[in-house]
């Protein structure tokens, strides 16, 4: 639902600022963490990014267990890798990364995918994503992404993978390219874009000023992305995030990448007949928080954005970087 004359209330501003000094901060010095250290890139000696094992992770390693039953409900037991993706800078948000930052992030998330996901017959799935600021999630100042590797579907993903899939029956065609020849032809909601990728606020947005990024060669596999295209990626992650940061005043954000399954013939549950390859698109999602869900978004799960994602596009579009 879209009601942009909502967004005229008095509501007070939820952005806060939670300053953790670099003598507080329990990231500053990754290397007292050996016990949960996973490897340091490019290497110990120079490192720009570390991965840490999360001393509180959502889930834990151990055996793989078959799904069983509890009363009506089909359950697994939790066995997965959670961990943090730990950049060196302890005062500079990911939305003040360089290129050449965003680089670095980028094939470190690729690398460490690659490994999870050989690492075992359980998992399923691999989210990477990033939290910016309280309101964002995170609950540490200091800039960190975070890898769950999971041994079920995300229902959300799961949704987007059938729909795309039943599109792709009906039509012979991805509805990821639908979609982004569609928004090319409309232009209006085109926030940014280069020789490989196009970021636009999409026509169903549940956020003001969220934004997706879409490969121009998509791909299901966010990790089987060339390296070459590496920078592009960058570039146009970076030219998205200081649009942002220009229009709203670095706003707290997540971002997501939202990949294919790790099992390359769609999800493994037998539901599905043709590769993924052939249907589904991998993309990120950038997701501003200005506003805050209440009784009616939670109750019914329908979305009300308070911004036409059509002026948004222009605001971000028109923004001087």
């Amino acid at each position: 639902m879209f009601s942009p004359a909502r967004a005229k209330r008095t509501i007070p501003k939820v952005r806060q600022i939670l300053y953790q000094s670099p003598a507080d901060c329990p990231f500053e010095n990754p290397f007292a963490n050996l016990d949960e250290l996973v490897w340091s890139y490019p290497d110990k000696e120079n490192w720009k990014v570390v991965i840490l094992k999360n001393k509180f992770p959502a889930l834990k390693s151990g055996q793989c267990a078959p799904e069983s039953s509890v009363g009506p409900f089909k359950t697994r037991v939790a066995v997965g890798e959670h961990e943090l993706i730990i950049y060196k800078n302890h005062d500079k948000g990911f939305d003040e990364f360089s290129k050449e930052e965003i680089v670095d992030a980028i094939r470190v998330y690729k690398k460490r995918y690659s490994e999870l996901a050989k690492s075992s017959d359980c998992v399923r799935y691999i989210s990477i994503y990033h939290n910016h600021g309280l309101e964002a999630g995170a609950s540490i100042y200091h800039p960190h992404s975070q890898i769950i590797s999971m041994p079920i579907i995300p229902p959300d993903v799961f949704r987007s993978i059938s729909g795309s899939y039943s599109y792709y029956l009906n039509n012979q065609k991805r509805v990821y390219d639908a979609i982004l020849e569609w928004e090319l032809s409309e232009g209006k909601r085109i926030v940014c874009q280069n020789e490989k990728f196009v970021a636009f606020c999409p026509f169903v947005s549940k956020y003001p000023y969220e934004l997706r990024i879409f490969s121009r060669e998509g791909h299901a596999h966010f990790d089987q992305m060339p390296d070459d295209v590496d920078e592009h990626f960058a570039d146009i992650m970076h030219n998205a995030l200081q649009r942002l940061k220009a229009v709203l005043g670095k706003p707290a954000f997540n971002f997501f990448i939202h990949t294919a399954p790790v099992q390359s013939q769609a999800t493994g549950t037998g539901m599905f007949t043709e590769d993924i390859h052939k249907f589904y698109h991998w993309h990120m999602e950038i997701v501003p928080h200005t506003k805050i869900d209440a009784g009616f978004e939670i109750g019914t799960g329908i979305a009300i954005n308070t911004g036409d994602p059509d002026e948004a596009a222009a605001e971000l579009r028109d923004a001087k970087i």
